[in-house]
């Protein structure tokens, strides 16, 4: 691939004033349009602004490399950018980075696998050279940055021959692509430079690629592990001397890594144990573990989530088509109707459920594998089925206090550090060495994940449903108990609380005591105020790095568990920032709670749905309630994640 062939004069812009990465962006969107490279240029801009909320496309030396990958992008293309004065706020992974040198790249989703990849690793490998830098920002046309691009790849032969030795490396970034080739690349020309050998792996969005021999692992003086990530399959490196450190730092400072490794190394890599730290001056400290623990478990949560919501929401919304009564798809008197649609639509009701209690297992099993490696997976699944409750629903056991999500991040935490403590500890002969984690690892974390589940996590949970039966029979006057009803009600969002507080207004509305709208306000407001966060944002806040892609996508899930009643398409952003998310979903769920309070709504029947509107007694207040709540919630999100996030890039400059 000749890079020269990928771009022409017009899009090689030097000297200009532009002050923003907006200005940049619009400009070059507008050329790409006019040059029929991108159909349209809102979807174009839409994409680069999301590839930013990723990671840093910001570089070091002045260079950043913004790039989209997208339907609307007729081939593959790149603009450069020089700038006579710098951005100083360009999001980079050096601090002290000022861009005044952006190639802009521009991806067919259809070339958006490896060679997307191989142009960002060419790129990236002509940037790491300060030479080649200083010649495009010297460049006095765009000819000679033609010409600085037009740099044949070095074929590399590794000798033998007075050489030091092999070093290895492996680097990986949060989205797999430019900082994974970046750092791989500085280390090399480090590493040659200094006359070492190296074989580099990259763990990126096409995998794992360039993974060194056995025979090469043995004879390698130490191992660079360079990474912002969990890594995959690390046991292959075990035994070599190594050091571990963030994936910029390469790029910075790949030279004292290499002299580190070789003089200095941590010790010896040992998979799945506490000997792995960090280079940089943060300390790996068991705050931070744990809470790259919960971000993990997460990441693979959040799929689950949406395929859940999507599966409960098709059924729920295609029988009313059919003239189902809201919400009564899931009877199984449809099981075995005569119209197959309608039987279809009952079972994938059915399956949107069961993908939902997959949820805590996953959420609990890869926190255990963020800790403890795969040792820690099985205990973990469990302990997350556990907290759902799966064990007493397979056996028609009902009313039965389980311990939620909270339950769920608890069991995960246990699983991981108890599996790894056993499998740093015991010590088998090698003959007998399979029963460690076939056998002994098992049969005890499980023993242990159902012992607290069932003596410390459910009685809380349960405890919980008896303090807030008590705090609500116990409060006076209405706007107290809509108050305590909402708050409890979107506090864990489907979790032991939550159900507490259906129990209890449930109970309530049976005997015409309370009405059950403050319960419902609470069991939507939150997953329709996150959805509505993300929806805005997006088409009207426009506030940048709030939300990163997953999220986004998450956050419609979010709103359509809303509008069908599920409070659970929540708990992602819950998860991940719950000291802003949750304070805001009770905030908000009790001002809705006050107001339909005041108005005198009124709501006999556990619907929460959109389709139980008919049965509310004052449904423009209870609307206008409703709204009110969810966008406190949706407008508090944003503004508050924003001012985070200004102030966290302003804490780095």
């Amino acid at each position: 691939m000749k890079l020269n062939m990928l771009t022409s004069y017009d899009l090689i812009m030097l000297d200009q004033n532009y002050q923003t990465k907006e200005d940049i962006f619009d400009v070059v969107a507008k050329k790409f349009f006019n040059k029929g490279i991108i159909q349209d240029e809102a979807t174009f801009k839409t994409a680069l602004y999301q590839r930013e909320a990723e990671n840093a496309t910001g570089l070091e030396n002045g260079v950043a490399i913004p790039h989209a990958k997208s339907n609307t992008i007729k081939k593959p293309t790149f603009a450069v950018i020089r700038l006579n004065h710098p951005i100083n706020d360009w999001q980079s992974l050096s601090p002290e980075n000022q861009v005044d040198l952006i190639f802009l790249l521009a991806i067919p989703e259809e070339k958006a696998g490896s060679y997307h990849l191989e142009l960002l690793s060419q790129l990236s490998r002509i940037l790491m050279k300060k030479e080649s830098i200083n010649n495009i920002k010297q460049a006095g046309n765009p000819e000679e940055v033609l010409e600085a691009l037009n740099i044949e790849e070095e074929t590399k032969e590794t000798t033998q021959t007075n050489n030091q030795g092999l070093i290895l490396g492996v680097t990986a970034c949060a989205t797999g692509i430019a900082h994974t080739y970046m750092a791989a690349e500085a280390l090399e020309t480090a590493a040659e430079e200094m006359g070492y050998e190296i074989l580099v792996e990259k763990q990126g969005a096409n995998g794992i690629e360039d993974r060194p021999s056995e025979a090469d692992v043995k004879r390698a003086k130490g191992v660079i592990i360079a990474t912002d990530i969990e890594l995959q399959n690390m046991s292959h490196y075990d035994g070599v001397p190594y050091i571990k450190t963030k994936v910029a730092e390469p790029i910075k400072n790949a030279q004292s890594l290499i002299n580190q490794v070789v003089n200095q190394p941590f010790g010896e890599h040992l998979s799945n144990t506490t000997s792995e730290k960090n280079v940089d001056s943060e300390k790996n400290t068991i705050g931070s573990e744990m809470y790259q623990a919960l971000m993990s478990g997460i990441s693979y949560m959040i799929p689950i989530v949406v395929g859940a919501g999507l599966m409960t929401a098709i059924p729920q919304i295609g029988g009313l088509f059919f003239g189902i009564e809201g919400g009564a798809i899931e009877n199984a008197v449809y099981a075995n109707s005569s119209n197959s649609v309608i039987s279809f639509l009952y079972y994938l009701n059915l399956f949107g459920g069961f993908i939902f209690s997959l949820m805590y297992p996953v959420l609990s099993a890869f926190i255990a594998n963020a800790i403890a490696g795969k040792v820690g997976m099985t205990a973990g699944f469990i302990g997350g089925g556990l907290a759902g409750g799966m064990m007493y629903s397979l056996n028609g056991i009902e009313d039965h206090a389980a311990s939620g999500f909270l339950g769920a991040i608890a069991l995960g935490y246990v699983s991981g550090y108890f599996c790894r403590f056993l499998n740093n500890k015991i010590k088998l002969p090698k003959n007998i060495q399979s029963l460690k984690p076939m056998l002994i690892i098992p049969l005890l974390s499980i023993l242990l994940v159902y012992l607290m589940n069932l003596y410390i996590f459910e009685p809380v949970g349960d405890g919980l449903n008896n303090v807030l039966f008590d705090l609500i029979s116990q409060s006076s006057g209405i706007y107290a108990v809509a108050i305590v009803v909402a708050m409890a009600t979107a506090f864990d969002m489907g979790g032991p609380v939550n159900k507490a507080a259906f129990a209890v207004t449930m109970a309530l509305a049976a005997n015409h005591s309370f009405p059950m709208t403050a319960n419902i306000l609470g069991c939507i407001i939150p997953p329709l105020g996150i959805g509505m966060a993300v929806i805005l944002n997006q088409y009207i806040f426009k506030k940048k790095n709030i939300y990163d892609e997953t999220l986004e996508a998450a956050g419609y899930t979010s709103f359509i568990s809303g509008i069908i009643g599920i409070s659970e398409g929540a708990i992602p952003f819950a998860l991940k920032n719950p000291l802003i998310t949750i304070p805001l979903n009770l905030v908000g769920s009790a001002i809705a709670a006050i107001l339909a309070t005041i108005f005198r709504v009124e709501i006999w029947f556990p619907i929460p749905q959109f389709w139980g509107w008919p049965l509310i007694e004052g449904l423009v207040p209870y609307l206008v309630s409703l709204l009110v709540g969810v966008l406190f919630v949706a407008i508090g999100n944003i503004f508050i994640r924003d001012y985070l996030t200004n102030k966290r890039r302003s804490s780095r400059y």
